[in-house]
């Protein structure tokens, strides 16, 4: 069974935002057509607010709480209205909801924030085709029919670390530059097939300190593994890691944490390729280990013992079983949590905690 912290931006429901009466009726329509959205309009709209929709007195402050809670935004108004009262709450295009704004009859919809990672072109798309309007996309990847990495990232479940450097990359796509991509196991393949100037390289690129190019060229790195130090990349991180936990009653989510960068230090891997935590279901009400997994983001799966102790492992404990009945906990969680994977890092341990990874493998 799984609990914890789910992903945090992709839950959250549309919303639809109207102010005049045209408008209201239109978010009304468009509510019954778009699954997991929600209505905000003008209080004075009673007829609305009695079939369902929410109130607001001031649209500016239903705007700051609409951004906080919802993943995506229809506006049904003019763009200047929306330009102006997102202009203070604009932070980053990784975490920034979708914005997508639609005129009062319905001619135009037009992705105006976040269009690839927040999911507003595809938005923008949709509403069009519920409604009989024109979608209005100005993303230059969209425009020229180039791939684009942060559309790919999502499609394929990749977590983009740094979205600062997707725009010198997203360039070198669009312009035909040169494009060095470490991807050892053909994630990318498929979607930038037919780009004549993206060179793939292995295992090679770990040597690439002593050539001239070191550090100059434009590289993607698809990988669990940290990079070379000083060769600047775009990462784009597989969530193929899962951390099995064994844990002493009233254990600290600091022991349990600071084992766990030490191990992902020393073993070269990203802890942003985290999946989940994984283990006894005994532990599920543990408080430092549902902090760690709070600290992390990350989901926790729990297994009865029994579950458990049909797992192989390599370091079984006859501690282990002598308190709980099975003889692992954590490379046995880890595994059965990974399905079809295997262990990266056995057992490891310091006074109250024991860790290990299990790499989930690629789909084929």
């Amino acid at each position: 069974m799984r609990t914890g912290i789910q992903s945090p931006h992709r839950e959250k429901p549309i919303a639809i935002v109207a102010v005049t009466r045209n408008g209201v009726g239109l978010a009304l329509r468009l509510r019954e057509k778009l699954p997991g959205s929600v209505c905000f309009v003008p209080r004075r709209h009673e007829f609305a607010l009695a079939m369902g929709a929410t109130g607001f007195d001031h649209l500016g402050s239903a705007f700051d709480e609409i951004w906080k809670n919802h993943r995506a935004m229809v506006c049904i108004m003019a763009t200047g209205i929306v330009v102006r009262l997102l202009s203070r709450l604009l932070r980053n295009k990784a975490t920034d909801p979708a914005v997508v704004v639609l005129d009062e009859r319905a001619r135009f919809a037009i992705s105006l924030v976040s269009g690839h990672l927040g999911g507003a072109n595809d938005l923008a798309r949709e509403v069009a085709s519920l409604t009989g309007g024109q979608t209005v996309i100005t993303t230059a990847s969209d425009v020229n029919e180039r791939p684009s990495l942060d559309v790919i990232a999502r499609s394929m479940g990749l977590h983009v670390e740094n979205a600062a450097k997707l725009p010198r990359a997203a360039r070198a796509i669009l312009e035909d530059e040169s494009l060095w991509v470490f991807d050892p196991e053909g994630r990318l393949r498929e979607h930038l097939h037919g780009l004549d100037r993206v060179v793939w390289v292995g295992d090679e690129i770990l040597d690439l300190e002593r050539s001239p190019a070191f550090g100059k060229q434009t590289v993607i790195w698809v990988s669990e593994r940290i990079a070379p130090k000083g060769l600047e990349c775009l990462f784009l991180r597989p969530r193929n890691l899962v951390v099995g936990v064994g844990c002493n009653r009233g254990t600290g989510s600091q022991e349990i944490l600071g084992l766990l960068r030490e191990i992902f230090r020393e073993s070269g891997f990203s802890l942003e390729s985290v999946r989940n935590l994984a283990t006894v279901d005994l532990k599920r009400e543990e408080p430092g280990l549902l902090l760690a997994a709070e600290r992390l983001n990350r989901p926790i799966d729990f297994f009865a013992a029994g579950e458990l102790g049909g797992i192989d492992v390599p370091n079984p404990s006859p501690v282990v079983e002598s308190h709980i009945g099975v003889q692992s906990v954590c490379e046995a969680a880890a595994l059965l949590s990974a399905g079809k994977g295997h262990l990266v890092i056995p057992k490891r341990k310091s006074p109250n905690v024991t860790l290990a990874v299990a790499r989930v493998d690629c789909p084929s």
